[in-house]
C-alpha cells in the first residue's frame, strides 16, 4: 500500500454496513476483506480512503466467502476514475 497505508472500504447496502481492508485492487473491482456476509447480486455503495485520498463506486458483490467480498464497480464517475487509476499508479511504485 502507499506508505504502508491501508486502503479501507466503508459502505452500505442491502445489508450490514461494510467496513473492511481492500487486499486486491484493478480498474474493473476489488477484494474487500470483511467479516460481514453480502449475497452475490448484492448493490453496494462503497468509499475507499486511502491517505487523503477518497473514492466513491456503485459496486455488485460477484463472490462472498468466509473472509471477505469480490466486487465489480458498476457505476464510477470520471473524476472517481481518474483517483482510482491515480492510486493503481501509487500501488505499482
Amino acid at each position: 500500500m502507499p506508505g504502508g497505508q491501508a486502503i479501507r472500504a466503508a459502505g452500505n447496502g442491502d445489508g450490514p454496513h461494510l467496513e473492511g481492508i481492500v487486499t486486491v485492487i484493478g480498474l474493473g473491482g476489488m477484494f474487500i476483506r470483511t467479516g460481514n456476509s453480502y449475497p452475490a447480486g448484492a448493490v453496494l455503495h462503497v468509499v475507499l480512503k486511502c491517505s487523503s485520498l477518497s473514492i466513491e463506486s456503485e459496486c455488485i458483490v460477484r463472490n462472498s466467502v468466509s473472509n471477505g467480498i469480490g466486487v465489480e464497480l458498476t457505476e464510477v464517475t470520471p473524476e472517481n476514475e481518474q483517483k482510482l487509476k491515480a492510486l493503481l499508479i501509487l500501488l505499482k511504485a
